[in-house]
């Protein structure tokens, strides 16, 4: 007779096989027996914090005026808060992120705020979770972001009240 974690960790293990010989993600899911796969860390080490800073900018920046729409991740359909940073991510350092907020919060690392730099990643509770919205941090207090209050990727303060209320920390995913 077959038990049901007998067959969860068959089917966990079918879907890593999967995962891999598909070769959809760089990054790597880690199974720990009677547990749910959780996704390892990522650290950008292949490019300095700096250099990777100023690509990551230029290309969000480029995004400025695109539409918001939920679930988008291209320039052509429009992007949510985790699509953009994705399709950022991907297109300034080639580096593959998971797809939601929650997710790229979970492969990345904490740091205090006064510690942001360019690049590095802020994330909000904007519907009664931690990592409901994010953005990307571009210097002086600011972050890009695509809010779907104005349909269109923006640049916001930290500092504002609606930000500022509702931030829930500061992320990076460069080796420091």
């Amino acid at each position: 007779m077959v038990t049901c974690n007998a067959q969860r960790r068959a089917v966990l293990g079918a879907l890593v096989l999967f995962l891999s010989a598909c070769r959809i993600s760089s990054r790597k899911i880690i199974v720990q027996s009677g547990t749910q796969p959780r996704l390892a860390p990522i650290r950008i080490t292949k490019v300095s914090h700096q250099a990777g800073s100023q690509e990551l900018l230029l290309h969000s920046m480029s995004l400025i005026g695109t539409p918001y729409r939920y679930g988008g991740s291209s320039r052509g359909s429009g992007f949510d808060c985790s699509g953009m940073v994705q399709y950022v991510y991907q297109q300034a350092l080639q580096v593959n992120l998971p797809r939601t907020a929650r997710d790229i919060a979970a492969v990345s690392a904490p740091i205090r705020t006064k510690d942001l730099q360019v690049g590095d990643l802020v994330f909000f509770n904007t519907s009664g979770q931690a990592y409901s919205h994010m953005g990307l941090y571009i210097g002086n207090g600011e972050f890009i972001h695509a809010p779907s209050s104005s349909g269109v990727i923006r640049t916001a303060r930290l500092d504002q009240p609606y930000f500022s209320q509702r931030f829930t920390g500061a992320r990076t995913l460069f080796a420091r």
